[in-house]
């Protein structure tokens, strides 16, 4: 039996290949799940970690299909016939910064401290 956070990956994993109309370069985009699997395993693999998806995991689908129509779109800006790193990584910082998953309040904005997030990440 897979693990709850390769049951998460897996699910926007296919909201992002739904949601780019281009080929995703299959290397890139495995870099990509590799960089965000650890925080899926802390999250999600913990004994209260169904709870956890069954709160958060329609949110988290939806942020893949954001990443993956944010990637076709970079391809379409780049005149790119397959979706690389740089425009998965770009749509990734965009989901990233916008994101509540976890934030304290519905309401509260996380763009102050994404930006150190994002800034401290190495790139793809």
């Amino acid at each position: 039996m897979a693990s709850m956070s390769e049951f998460a990956i897996q699910e926007c994993v296919a909201e992002l290949r739904a949601a780019c109309r281009r080929p995703i370069d299959e290397a890139a985009l495995e870099t990509l799940v590799d960089w965000l699997r650890p925080n899926f395993r802390q999250i999600l693999d913990r004994p209260e970690g169904q709870a956890h998806w069954t709160d958060h995991g329609p949110q988290m689908r939806n942020n893949g299909r954001y990443v993956g129509a944010l990637a076709d779109f970079f391809g379409y800006q780049a005149d790119v016939a397959i979706v690389g790193a740089s425009q998965l990584m770009q749509a990734f910082t965009m989901v990233e910064a916008a994101c509540r998953v976890g934030a304290p309040e519905a309401s509260q904005a996380v763009l102050g401290t994404a930006g150190a997030t994002a800034a401290s990440r190495k790139p793809l």
